[in-house]
Protein backbone atom coordinates (compact mmCIF):
# COMPACT_ATOMS: atom_id res chain seq x y z
CA UNK A 1 0.00 0.00 0.00
CA UNK A 2 2.81 2.72 1.02
CA UNK A 3 4.33 1.60 -2.51
CA UNK A 4 1.20 2.55 -4.32
CA UNK A 5 0.88 5.71 -2.59
CA UNK A 6 4.11 6.65 -3.62
CA UNK A 7 4.06 5.73 -7.21
CA UNK A 8 0.74 7.90 -6.94
CA UNK A 9 2.54 11.01 -5.32
CA UNK A 10 5.35 10.28 -7.80
CA UNK A 11 3.38 10.83 -10.98
CA UNK A 12 1.22 13.54 -9.96
CA UNK A 13 3.59 15.18 -7.68
CA UNK A 14 7.06 14.93 -7.96
CA UNK A 15 7.92 14.23 -11.65
CA UNK A 16 5.74 17.18 -12.97
CA UNK A 17 7.70 19.80 -10.04
CA UNK A 18 10.90 18.10 -10.94
CA UNK A 19 10.19 19.11 -15.00
CA UNK A 20 9.53 22.45 -14.24
CA UNK A 21 12.14 23.10 -11.96
CA UNK A 22 14.70 21.10 -14.75
CA UNK A 23 13.68 23.43 -17.38
CA UNK A 24 13.62 26.97 -15.21
CA UNK A 25 17.23 26.07 -13.72
CA UNK A 26 18.15 24.92 -16.67
CA UNK A 27 17.43 28.42 -18.25
CA UNK A 28 18.83 30.64 -15.52
CA UNK A 29 22.14 28.36 -15.78
CA UNK A 30 21.94 29.28 -19.10
CA UNK A 31 21.38 32.78 -19.92
CA UNK A 32 22.80 33.54 -16.36
CA UNK A 33 26.42 31.88 -17.84
CA UNK A 34 25.92 33.33 -21.31
CA UNK A 35 25.44 36.76 -20.23
CA UNK A 36 25.99 37.65 -16.69
CA UNK A 37 28.47 35.67 -14.64
CA UNK A 38 29.58 32.13 -15.91
CA UNK A 39 30.91 31.26 -12.19
CA UNK A 40 27.83 32.19 -10.51
CA UNK A 41 25.50 30.54 -13.15
CA UNK A 42 26.68 27.69 -13.98
CA UNK A 43 26.78 26.82 -9.96
CA UNK A 44 24.05 28.31 -7.48
CA UNK A 45 21.24 27.01 -10.18
CA UNK A 46 22.56 23.66 -10.74
CA UNK A 47 22.72 23.34 -6.57
CA UNK A 48 19.37 24.95 -6.20
CA UNK A 49 17.82 22.10 -8.93
CA UNK A 50 19.57 19.06 -7.52
CA UNK A 51 18.32 19.79 -3.54
CA UNK A 52 14.83 20.01 -4.70
CA UNK A 53 15.27 17.40 -6.91
CA UNK A 54 16.63 14.64 -3.76
CA UNK A 55 14.07 16.32 -1.54
CA UNK A 56 11.32 15.49 -4.06
CA UNK A 57 12.41 12.05 -4.28
CA UNK A 58 12.34 11.91 -0.91
CA UNK A 59 16.14 10.80 -0.03
CA UNK A 60 17.53 12.54 2.56
CA UNK A 61 21.29 12.88 2.74
CA UNK A 62 24.04 12.85 5.23
CA UNK A 63 27.45 14.61 4.12
CA UNK A 64 30.65 13.72 6.19
CA UNK A 65 33.95 15.10 6.10
CA UNK A 66 33.70 18.46 4.54
CA UNK A 67 36.02 19.74 6.41
CA UNK A 68 38.63 17.93 4.06
CA UNK A 69 37.51 19.88 0.79
CA UNK A 70 40.42 22.08 0.05
CA UNK A 71 40.07 25.87 0.39
CA UNK A 72 40.48 28.51 -2.66
CA UNK A 73 42.21 25.95 -5.17
CA UNK A 74 41.60 24.28 -8.02
CA UNK A 75 40.47 20.32 -6.62
CA UNK A 76 39.73 17.27 -9.08
CA UNK A 77 36.95 15.34 -7.22
CA UNK A 78 36.71 11.68 -7.91
CA UNK A 79 33.54 9.74 -6.99
CA UNK A 80 32.70 6.20 -7.48
CA UNK A 81 29.63 6.69 -9.94
CA UNK A 82 26.19 4.45 -8.11
CA UNK A 83 22.73 6.36 -10.20
CA UNK A 84 21.81 9.36 -11.83
CA UNK A 85 21.51 10.38 -8.15
CA UNK A 86 25.19 10.95 -7.85
CA UNK A 87 24.90 14.18 -10.25
CA UNK A 88 22.38 15.74 -7.53
CA UNK A 89 24.05 14.49 -4.27
CA UNK A 90 27.63 16.01 -5.62
CA UNK A 91 25.86 19.17 -7.55
CA UNK A 92 23.88 19.67 -4.19
CA UNK A 93 26.01 19.30 -1.13
CA UNK A 94 29.78 19.26 -1.82
CA UNK A 95 29.38 23.17 -1.83
CA UNK A 96 32.18 24.21 -4.40
CA UNK A 97 32.08 25.55 -7.49
CA UNK A 98 33.14 23.21 -10.31
CA UNK A 99 32.98 22.12 -14.05
CA UNK A 100 32.08 18.42 -14.58
CA UNK A 101 33.40 16.12 -17.22
CA UNK A 102 30.35 14.29 -18.56
CA UNK A 103 29.44 11.62 -21.41
CA UNK A 104 28.84 13.71 -24.64
CA UNK A 105 25.22 11.98 -24.96
CA UNK A 106 23.78 14.42 -22.30
CA UNK A 107 24.34 17.55 -24.76
CA UNK A 108 21.46 15.89 -26.21
CA UNK A 109 18.78 16.29 -23.38
CA UNK A 110 16.69 19.18 -24.15
CA UNK A 111 17.22 22.16 -21.30
CA UNK A 112 19.97 20.33 -19.53
CA UNK A 113 22.70 19.45 -22.46
CA UNK A 114 22.24 23.39 -23.39
CA UNK A 115 22.97 24.79 -19.99
CA UNK A 116 25.62 22.44 -19.36
CA UNK A 117 27.06 23.70 -22.56
CA UNK A 118 26.40 27.53 -21.60
CA UNK A 119 28.12 26.97 -18.22
CA UNK A 120 31.23 25.85 -19.64
CA UNK A 121 31.20 21.90 -18.63
CA UNK A 122 33.25 19.70 -20.56
CA UNK A 123 32.00 17.10 -22.65
CA UNK A 124 33.76 13.70 -23.03
CA UNK A 125 34.50 12.40 -26.66
CA UNK A 126 36.22 9.47 -27.47
CA UNK A 127 35.44 9.05 -31.38
CA UNK A 128 39.19 9.40 -31.26
CA UNK A 129 42.54 9.79 -30.23
CA UNK A 130 42.50 13.72 -30.95
CA UNK A 131 38.95 14.38 -29.41
CA UNK A 132 39.81 13.03 -26.47
CA UNK A 133 43.34 14.67 -25.96
CA UNK A 134 40.55 17.99 -26.69
CA UNK A 135 38.59 16.83 -24.03
CA UNK A 136 41.46 16.66 -21.27
CA UNK A 137 42.69 20.07 -22.78
CA UNK A 138 39.49 21.41 -21.47
CA UNK A 139 39.75 20.10 -18.18
CA UNK A 140 42.96 21.39 -17.94
CA UNK A 141 42.10 24.58 -18.98
CA UNK A 142 39.33 25.13 -16.56
CA UNK A 143 41.88 24.12 -13.34
CA UNK A 144 44.02 26.71 -14.65
CA UNK A 145 41.22 29.05 -14.71
CA UNK A 146 40.78 28.00 -10.79
CA UNK A 147 37.79 26.18 -11.25
CA UNK A 148 37.03 22.22 -9.75
CA UNK A 149 36.04 19.68 -11.54
CA UNK A 150 34.07 16.34 -11.03
CA UNK A 151 34.97 13.04 -12.49
CA UNK A 152 33.61 9.80 -12.39
CA UNK A 153 36.56 7.52 -13.01
CA UNK A 154 34.85 4.63 -14.04
CA UNK A 155 33.48 6.32 -17.13
CA UNK A 156 29.95 4.94 -16.42
CA UNK A 157 27.66 4.03 -13.60
CA UNK A 158 28.03 0.41 -12.24
CA UNK A 159 25.97 -2.21 -13.23
CA UNK A 160 25.78 -4.51 -9.99
CA UNK A 161 26.80 -1.59 -7.04
CA UNK A 162 30.43 -2.43 -7.30
CA UNK A 163 33.28 -0.53 -8.03
CA UNK A 164 34.69 -0.52 -11.23
CA UNK A 165 38.33 -0.28 -12.34
CA UNK A 166 38.74 3.34 -12.58
CA UNK A 167 40.36 4.77 -15.92
CA UNK A 168 43.34 7.07 -16.51
CA UNK A 169 41.61 10.38 -17.93
CA UNK A 170 40.70 11.97 -14.47
CA UNK A 171 44.68 10.91 -12.96
CA UNK A 172 46.29 12.28 -16.39
CA UNK A 173 44.56 16.10 -16.10
CA UNK A 174 45.53 15.67 -12.47
CA UNK A 175 49.37 14.67 -13.16
CA UNK A 176 49.63 17.50 -15.74
CA UNK A 177 48.07 20.17 -13.96
CA UNK A 178 49.95 19.01 -10.59
CA UNK A 179 46.64 19.50 -9.09
CA UNK A 180 44.38 18.20 -5.90
CA UNK A 181 42.95 15.12 -5.63
CA UNK A 182 39.55 14.86 -3.32
CA UNK A 183 38.10 11.27 -3.82
CA UNK A 184 34.83 10.99 -2.40
CA UNK A 185 32.49 7.98 -1.58
CA UNK A 186 28.77 7.72 -2.82
CA UNK A 187 26.29 5.29 -0.47
CA UNK A 188 22.55 4.11 -1.30
CA UNK A 189 22.50 5.85 -4.48
CA UNK A 190 22.52 1.83 -5.83
CA UNK A 191 20.12 1.01 -4.08
CA UNK A 192 17.46 3.79 -4.29
CA UNK A 193 17.67 4.32 -7.99
CA UNK A 194 19.88 1.50 -10.37
CA UNK A 195 20.77 1.64 -13.39
CA UNK A 196 18.14 0.95 -15.85
CA UNK A 197 15.26 1.72 -12.96
CA UNK A 198 12.11 3.34 -13.40
CA UNK A 199 11.65 4.98 -10.39
CA UNK A 200 13.62 6.14 -7.30
CA UNK A 201 13.10 4.03 -4.26
CA UNK A 202 13.02 6.74 -0.93
CA UNK A 203 15.77 6.16 1.28
CA UNK A 204 18.55 7.41 2.89
CA UNK A 205 21.67 8.98 0.60
CA UNK A 206 24.84 9.24 2.12
CA UNK A 207 28.43 11.55 0.99
CA UNK A 208 32.14 10.13 1.96
CA UNK A 209 34.48 12.86 1.62
CA UNK A 210 37.63 11.28 2.13
CA UNK A 211 41.24 13.62 2.16
CA UNK A 212 42.69 15.11 -0.38
CA UNK A 213 45.93 13.92 -1.99
CA UNK A 214 48.82 15.96 -4.06
CA UNK A 215 48.89 14.40 -7.43
CA UNK A 216 52.60 16.00 -7.35
CA UNK A 217 53.80 13.81 -5.24
CA UNK A 218 53.62 10.97 -8.25
CA UNK A 219 56.51 11.06 -11.38
CA UNK A 220 55.44 12.68 -14.33
CA UNK A 221 55.47 8.89 -16.30
CA UNK A 222 53.32 6.34 -17.58
CA UNK A 223 54.29 4.17 -14.38
CA UNK A 224 53.43 7.43 -11.79
CA UNK A 225 49.83 7.59 -14.27
CA UNK A 226 49.24 3.87 -13.19
CA UNK A 227 50.47 4.55 -9.59
CA UNK A 228 48.05 7.61 -9.30
CA UNK A 229 45.13 5.78 -10.79
CA UNK A 230 45.52 3.38 -8.36
CA UNK A 231 45.62 5.44 -5.32
CA UNK A 232 43.06 6.89 -6.15
CA UNK A 233 41.06 3.64 -6.79
CA UNK A 234 42.25 2.53 -3.56
CA UNK A 235 41.35 5.55 -1.64
CA UNK A 236 37.68 6.31 -3.11
CA UNK A 237 37.24 2.12 -2.20
CA UNK A 238 38.48 2.71 1.28
CA UNK A 239 35.80 5.36 1.75
CA UNK A 240 32.73 3.04 0.91
CA UNK A 241 33.99 0.34 3.05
Amino acid sequence: MKRFFYLVYLIIIALPLFAVTTILCAIFAGVGSAFINERIFSYYPGRIWSRIALALFLCPIEVHGKENIPKNRATIVISNHQSSLDIYMLYGYMGIPFKWVLKGALRKVPFVGWACEKSGFIFVDNSSARAAALTIKQAEEAIEKGYSIFIFPEGSRTNNGELQRFKRGAFKIALDTQATILPVAIKGAYEALPKNALFVKPRRLVLEIGRPFESSAFEQSPRGLIELTQKGENEVRTLIG
